[in-house]
Formats: C-alpha cells, structure tokens, sequence
C-alpha cells in the first residue's frame, strides 16, 4: 500500500471513531477535496457502510451510487460537510433497505397450519444491560457473581433473582451507572436493587435504575410494561431518600410501600394500584393525588382513582392469572405476553365477562379451557417461518 493511502486509512480510521485531533481533521478534508484520493475513499467508506446491518440488502450498484453522492467535494471551512452526508446517506441507506425488506415479504408471504402441540408457559428469562452497552443474559447464566462495576458485585441467585451487593461506599455523582433488566414475552424475572428494593417484572417488561443510590437524592428508577415494587427504606445521613418510578404518563412518589405498575403501551391506561403504605400519583403540571391502600390509578390525559381489589393486580407476581369480570381482550393480551403467542379475532367475538383464577405455570391448552367455558372457540396455529411467533385465532360461535 502507498504512503499516502496508508496515510489516509488512519485518518479516515480516526475520523469515523472520533479520535481526530483539529489538525488532522483538515489533512484529512484537504484528501476529500482533491480527486487524487476519490477511489481509496470510496473503497474506505464501502467497507465502514457494509458494517452497518442497514446495508447488507443493498446491490453493489446501489451502494456505490450513495457513496459517490457522500464524497462530492467537501470544503474544508465546515468540517461537518462529510459526516453530515454519511449521516444522510445512512439514512438512505436506511430506506433501501427497508423497501428492499418490504419487497422480500411480498413475494415470501407467512403460512400457517394447524397446530396440535402444546403451548409452554413462560419462566424466569430476562437481559441484563450494562452501563457500558454490555448485555448479559439471565436465562443462561450459571448462578453466582455475573458481573462486577464501580464497587457493586451483580449476583444471580438460584430463585430467579438479580441481587445487586454494594461493595464499597461512593459519592461521586460522575460515577453513578445505570442498569437495565427486561424481560421477553414469556419471561418473568426478579431484581433486589441495591438500596433492598425488591421488584417483579412480568413478561415484556424493562427496569433502567443506577446501579448505587449512595450518590443520589432521589432514587429513581423508569419502568416499561408492568412491575411490582416493594420499596425498602433508605438513608444517607439521617436523610430519608425518596423513591420514585417513572412510566407512562406518569410519575409515582414513595417512601416505602408495596405497589403495582402496569403501564404496557396496548393498555388503554396505566394502572397504579398499592397494597400498602401511600404513595403520590402525578404528572408535573397536571395532576397529583395520593392514594390509599386497596385504590388504584388509572392515568391517560386525566388521573381517575377508583376501589379495587389489590390481589387482582398482582395476582401476576403470585404465579397467577387472575379475572373479574374481564372481557376476552384483557385475558388475551396477558395470554399474549405469558405464552409468547399472536392474538387474531374472526367474525363477530361475543361479549363474554370472566371471573377466575388460571395457574400461570399450566400449558396453555389448560389455562384456555377458561374460554371453552364460556362457548367462545378458537385455534392454534403455527407459522412456516421460524422467526415468526405461533397465533392463538379467537373465533365466533
């Protein structure tokens, strides 16, 4: 390779990872601007696109029109000109590939057939991502220390459970890092934060929260999809650190309590319901209300609290499905989630209410005996493409 493409490798290298001094920076855009160069160029940016899993449909033909788009000649008094036009040609790049997607579904439409297996439950199956970008999967980790970060130790225990052990006390706010736990459709798992405060996830769900509250004034943690907290007390120097969880369309204040948070985006509402102590319901600016034991909050644009039995909410967490007088949407979208399955409707669904209690460890063709009960038929079938997710068909009578 010749001095000057060598040259310009290491420029382009540190100008894409964005370890270019100034200086560097304008030998490299006085290379962009001359045509000397335009072939090594072209060479370097095809390969950095390949890379990115948006260009991997693409023809060569198709790249090599983008890229000579990018390197058109770039003037060295705004040296954002280049990346700006990787970006628009990633965006491009982007495009195709999504057409090129859609095309590919046309022609390899999803079969499905009849299915006669069984349906399994879900289990304790969740991923751990690292403040680094690190993802750690639960679900095969052997029990024990799965990881280890500014004076935290992370524990997987034999019960399903992520336990974080604050090995050593630290106030520097520059350090705090920040963990996320989520779990698939079909998965459940448990985390003990390091402040003692249990939380259940239940399927598609994800926790984001630091990984030491030694730092903070406030403890606050962002939920998606539904969690049980059981918020244990916390203090620094005599101070009482309050708890917080952030959801949709939401935010909720505790010192130390047990509640339910379901806020899955297909809800119609996010449901906040407490089991006991108090807590503060409010959106800045909107709303704020604090509700007693045995109530629960539903939030959309307004807040409305209404008496409820708590046991229902977090029946859940307790390894059950319970209803009261639900119709067949609710119980499907939890089936959804628990056995990992699709949910279609044909003809007109009757209007069924269901009061009960199903085993969340059963298969499903036992948990949906609840719907023969009540004369509503349905099906199970399976696609002929792997990736795709078996479907649960509700049909009229």
């Amino acid at each position: 390779m010749a001095v000057a493409e060598a040259r310009l490798q290491v420029l382009f290298q540190q100008y894409m990872n964005g370890s270019a001094s100034e200086k560097e920076v304008k030998e490299f855009m006085r290379i962009v601007d001359s045509e000397q160069q335009k072939e090594t160029l072209l060479g370097l940016m095809d390969r950095y696109l390949e890379e990115e899993k948006y260009s991997q449909e693409l023809s060569a033909d198709q790249k090599t029109s983008i890229l000579q788009v990018i390197f058109q000649p770039v003037h060295t008094k705004t040296l954002f000109s280049l990346w700006t036009k990787v970006l628009t040609a990633a965006m491009l790049l982007i495009m195709l590939s999504v057409g090129t997607y859609f095309i590919k579904k046309q022609y390899t439409p999803i079969v499905y057939s009849q299915y006669t297996g069984e349906l399994l439950p879900g289990g304790n199956k969740a991923t751990l991502t690292l403040a680094d970008g690190t993802k750690l999967s639960l679900t095969d980790a052997v029990n024990g220390k799965v990881a280890e970060q500014a004076g935290v130790s992370i524990r997987k225990t034999a019960a399903g459970q992520l336990l974080y052990e604050l090995k050593e006390t630290t106030t520097n706010q520059s350090a705090i890092l920040y963990n996320t736990i989520s779990t698939p459709a079909g998965g459940q798992y448990q985390v003990i934060l390091p402040d003692g405060t249990h939380v259940w996830l239940n399927a598609e769900s994800s926790l984001r929260y630091p990984a030491s509250f030694a730092a903070l004034k406030k403890r606050r943690v962002e939920l998606k999809g539904e969690g049980y907290f059981e918020v244990a007390k916390f203090n620094v120097k005599a101070v009482r650190i309050p708890f917080i969880v952030v959801s949709r369309n939401q935010e909720v204040e505790v010192l130390g309590t047990h509640f339910n948070i379901n806020s899955y985006e297909d809800e119609g509402l996010c449901a906040t319901t407490l089991l006991e102590g108090s807590i503060k319901v409010s959106r800045p600016a909107v709303f704020e209300r604090l509700i007693s034991p045995g109530e629960q909050a539903l939030t959309g644009s307004e807040l409305q609290v209404i008496k409820v039995d708590p046991l229902t909410a977090v029946a859940w967490k307790n390894g059950l499905f319970k209803f009261e007088n639900a119709n067949i949407y609710t119980i499907m979208k939890q089936f959804s989630r628990w056995y990992n399955v699709d949910v279609a409707y044909e003809g007109k669904i009757p209007d069924n209410k269901f009061t009960g209690e199903v085993y969340r460890n059963m298969d499903a063709s036992k948990a949906l005996r609840i719907l023969s009960y009540a004369k509503i038929k349905f099906r199970v079938e399976t696609p002929d493409q792997q990736h795709n997710r078996r479907k649960i068909i509700i049909t009229s009578n």
